[in-house]
């Protein structure tokens, strides 16, 4: 049995190294390197920063060093983890560096419109379908701890916050969320109004006013967009996850 100790250990000290602060740097550092000016110049002067940051945040997320330290780590440190590179690439500006998040984590490759019956694709990625499936499979998948997948929340999370870093007034910016939620459910092929979405869009809100460090009980800890991250409400019976 002495041998079952010694592989077990062995076992738990390699997990121990994939997962250390040296290692973990490495990877990110490598991510980081491998994913500047997927836009080339002059090309790049047209677009918004944080679409430009956006694009080389999709890069980064999508190479097999972010996948690494993706699957090493839990669902909140990769969630914090995209947020602080956009913002770092974004030189510390909060819209740009939302903006950048919310377009790297986008995790639908098309919306299936219903037009008259007939389903209408409308693509929302100049990926190739082998790019944007890697690209997806590194967010984080269970970021609220629930059992189905929950990667499109990202993009509800960081598009409430770059939209309330910009607009300013909540109830503009949770009307936007509904808004969004009903044109799905109208006009989409499979859509519903998901309280998980809303909820995820109520946080995003929440994070923007710490992160902006307009909230009386801002701490350096609050600038973590996991801080904001809230328990799901319960999602009635029939709704299941969405395309």
């Amino acid at each position: 049995m002495k041998w079952l100790a010694v592989v077990a250990l062995l076992a738990a000290s390699g997990r121990s190294f994939a997962q250390s602060p040296d290692s973990i740097q490495r990877h990110l550092a490598k991510a980081s390197s491998e994913s500047h000016n997927s836009i080339p110049f002059p090309f790049s002067l047209l677009l918004p920063e944080g679409i430009r940051i956006g694009y080389d945040l999709r890069d980064y997320i999508a190479s097999p060093a972010f996948g690494a330290f993706d699957s090493s780590m839990p669902a909140e440190r990769v969630f914090d983890e995209i947020y602080f590179e956009a913002m770092a690439r974004a030189h510390g500006d909060i819209a740009s560096g939302l903006l950048a998040a919310a377009f790297g984590s986008f995790e639908h490759e098309s919306i299936p419109f219903d037009f008259f019956g007939l389903e209408l694709d409308l693509p929302l990625t100049s990926e190739d379908h082998a790019r944007f499936l890697k690209r997806q499979s590194h967010l984080p998948a269970h970021l609220y701890r629930i059992p189905e997948e929950d990667r499109d929340k990202l993009q509800h999370f960081f598009s409430s916050a770059w939209l309330k870093s910009i607009v300013g007034m909540d109830w503009l910016v949770e009307l936007a969320g509904r808004a969004v939620e009903v044109g799905e459910d109208l006009f989409l092929v499979g859509g519903f109004q998901d309280p998980r979405d809303i909820h995820a869009n109520e946080d995003g809100l929440h994070f923007a006013i710490r992160a902006s460090g307009t909230s009386d009980s801002c701490t350096d800890s609050d600038a973590r967009p996991s801080v904001s991250l809230t328990p799901n409400p319960p999602v009635p019976m029939g709704n299941g996850n969405r395309h």
